[in-house]
Order: C-alpha cells, then structure tokens, then sequence
C-alpha cells in the first residue's frame, strides 16, 4: 500500500491526517492528528516556534494512532493574499494533423503561467479549463487526438511568496517534506463537491476560523477561487463586542444557542450572558444575537457576491447551487441563511469518498485535510491535476536540465 499525508493549517486547529491507498485506488484514512493552531492567523505564519510546535504535535498524534511516520505532506494553501485569473493562449504544433501528447498539454500551460507571472506572487495550481484543436471545440482532453493546432484557456491560482515561504519553512523545519501545495479550497472542492455539481455549476464555500476561501466551478473546472477576511472568529468577536463579554464565552453562546437567520428566531427566547466587570448573569434575547451574526454573514456573502459580479458571472449560471463547508458551516441556520440571502439551493458538504475512521473525517471540518488526500491519490496514479513549482534546492540541477532538455524538444518540434 501507499502512504500518504496531508496537513491543514487553520486559524483555529491543525489537522493532520495519514491514509493509505491500496491496490483498488481505495483510501483509507488510518491516523488523525488535531491540536489547536498556534503561530498561525488567517493562513500566516505570526510566531513562527509556536507554529511549529503545532505542527509537530498533530504529526505526532496522528502518527501514533496510525503507527506510520510520514515523510512528506500535501500542504493546503489558504490566505487572503491569493487570487486567481484565467488565461488563454494557442500554440501551433504542425503544419499537419498530428498526435497530441502530454508534452503539448505541458508546453501550452508553461506558456499561460508565463504570462501570468507577478512579482510577490508564486502561481501554484494551473488546471486546464478547456480545450480547442483546429476548429474543434468542447475537447476535453487532447491526449492521443490528432490536430495541428491547441488552445487552452486555464484557471491559476497565486499566492504571495513571502507568506508562503514562511508556510514551507514551517513545515520543513517540523522534519516533513512537502509533496505537493494546493489552494485548500481546490482540496475541500476535491472533497466535498460532485462532479454533477462541478459540471452544472456550483458555488463552494468553505467558512474557517479565520478565513472564508471560496470557488465557483463551471463546465467541470473552475473558473474563479478566492478569499474573503472573514470568519468564524469575526462572528464571534462581534458577538463578544455587542454583548460585552469575553471572546471565550461569546463563543461557546455562538455554538450552543447561535442561530444564523434572525427572522426564524422566537422574541421570547432569552440566553444568559454574564457581560465583563459584571458580579451576575443577565438575559438578553437570543433574536439580538441571532442580528449578530446575520450582520456578519450578510457581510461574507456580499463580499463573495462582490467578486463574482466582478468578473460578469450571472449567479444563474450557478445550476447546482451552494455547497457550505468548513468549520463554521455548522453554525445552526447558515443552510437557511445562504439559500435565502443568495437564492440558491444550499447545502452542507461533508467530506466522501473514504474509507476508515469515517464516524470522525466526515465532517465538514475536515474538508480541506481529507481533500489534499484525494488529490495525492490522484497523484499517485496519474492524474496531473495542479501545476507546481520545484523549490527544493537539492532539485535545482535537475530540473534546470529538465526544462533545458524541454526547450531543445520545443525548438526542434516549431522547426519540424
């Protein structure tokens, strides 16, 4: 069996999880490790010992109950320095109809992460979105079809170098490699979206602690990821500022009696708080807290909604409505509140399509953890998913020989 490991680092948890893959292409999940996230804010790393103490102790967890040591991890990238953009371009093959091989696919999306190159900014996913070859339209993958000339218009996803180096050095310093990065919210997609889904539309939202990323699929691909400031924690911060009680109790409120949609809340309902500098309880009305986090809530959606006007999507595209995942999606009412502030039809994902300790990953938490499994595993038996820059000094030879080895087959294929 092959194993294989993720790692996702939260604002307010670090999970690790280790699976194997047997011969079927089957994955089991055999090791959990979950700690609370220390050093790391909104997908950056703020204290840099304390992050990696985290990081070491949900390895470790994990590794005991699945009595493997991983040596390397697929890391999820989540940060609000991140964006996306599609790009397009053509390359002329022959002057005759010949074979399509990966080399093309590989050549064409060289090219697109070429032009898509900023400064601060390094491009880690680039998935092919759609295909032209000659005149034919609608190809969805090329490999082994005959033609003289391909287009490609392909989705890439950047990052700021800074942050995510200090992610790498975190990582590497805990004694793991990194196998592969990728956006979180392309792993939680991986784990919690169909491909129906995918192929008529779907908007994914994945609500953490202190991040809300967010994808919106068409055709079977993705057209725009992103990020939004916001989260969990933002409601729960407002909870314990409009109430005047302490971060720890506004959050255990937010949990045990938050209700996301004001409206379906009764004006009779009272909650105990007990507000800071304050000797006793008091009551106030859960509806007041209920306005709370609508507030917020508005405020991410709009903010999402922002993004897609922005690039001129008409939300009605958007077939298979709204999946909700993540931490913070299960906040009681956010179904309902998302179905009705966005008019679409919503639902809660949780992660499928594993086999072992399902009874504690099948939860919308663990989006983002076991989606970086499925896409190693797709990895591992040839599905080439996400463009990724080398790093590893040690590889630095190799693969300047590599690409130097490509422009010579490059040259003499626009020659010939």
């Amino acid at each position: 069996m092959k194993t294989i490991a993720s790692l996702d680092l939260g604002t307010s948890k670090i999970v690790a999880l280790i699976a194997e893959i047997d011969s079927y292409g089957d994955m089991h999940v055999i090791g959990i490790g979950e700690v609370p996230s220390k050093g790391i804010e909104k997908g950056q790393i703020t204290r840099f010992d304390s992050a990696v103490g985290s990081i070491l102790r949900a390895i470790k967890e994990a590794q005991e109950m699945a009595g493997v040591k991983p040596n390397s991890v697929n890391l999820g990238i989540s940060s609000p320095i991140l964006k996306s953009q599609n790009e397009k371009d053509t390359i002329n093959i022959s002057p005759q109809p010949v074979e399509i091989d990966e080399a093309q696919i590989d050549r064409i999306i060289e090219r697109t992460t070429t032009r898509a190159r900023e400064e601060g900014y390094e491009i880690i996913s680039a998935i092919p979105r759609k295909f032209i070859l000659d005149d034919q339209e609608g190809v969805l993958d090329p490999v082994g079809l005959l033609g003289s000339k391909l287009t490609a218009e392909v989705h890439l996803v950047k990052v700021g170098i800074s942050l995510l180096r200090n992610i790498e050095k975190a990582v590497t310093s805990s004694g793991l490699n990194i196998a592969g990065k990728y956006p979180s919210i392309m792993a939680s997609a991986e784990a919690v979206l169909t491909q129906e889904e995918k192929e008529e539309g779907s908007l994914l939202l994945d609500i953490g602690a202190g991040l809300t990323d967010f994808i919106l699929f068409m055709e079977g691909s993705p057209i725009l990821t992103g990020t939004i400031p916001m989260g969990g924690n933002s409601i729960t911060k407002d909870i314990a500022h409009f109430m005047k009680i302490t971060t720890e109790q506004a959050e255990r409120i937010k949990v045990e009696q938050g209700f996301a949609l004001s409206d379906l809340v009764n004006d009779s309902e009272k909650i105990k708080i007990k507000p800071r500098g304050e000797d006793k309880e008091t009551m106030v009305s859960k509806k007041s807290l209920s306005e709370v986090i609508q507030i917020r809530l508005e405020e991410i959606a709009d903010s999402v909604l922002g993004y897609i006007n922005a690039q001129g999507i008409n939300m009605s595209t958007i077939n298979a409505g709204l999946v909700l995942t993540g931490g913070s999606s299960k906040l009681a009412g956010i179904k309902e509140f998302f179905e009705r502030y966005m008019d679409l039809p919503t639902r809660i994902g949780n992660p499928t399509g594993i086999i072992g300790l399902k009874e504690r990953v099948q939860n919308p938490s663990y989006a983002t953890a076991v989606g970086l499994l499925k896409l190693k595993s797709r990895v591992v038996y040839g599905y080439p998913f996400s463009y990724q820059n080398v790093e590893n000094p040690m590889d630095k030879g190799k693969v300047k020989l590599a690409n130097w080895l490509d422009k010579i087959k490059s040259f003499f294929r626009e020659v010939l």
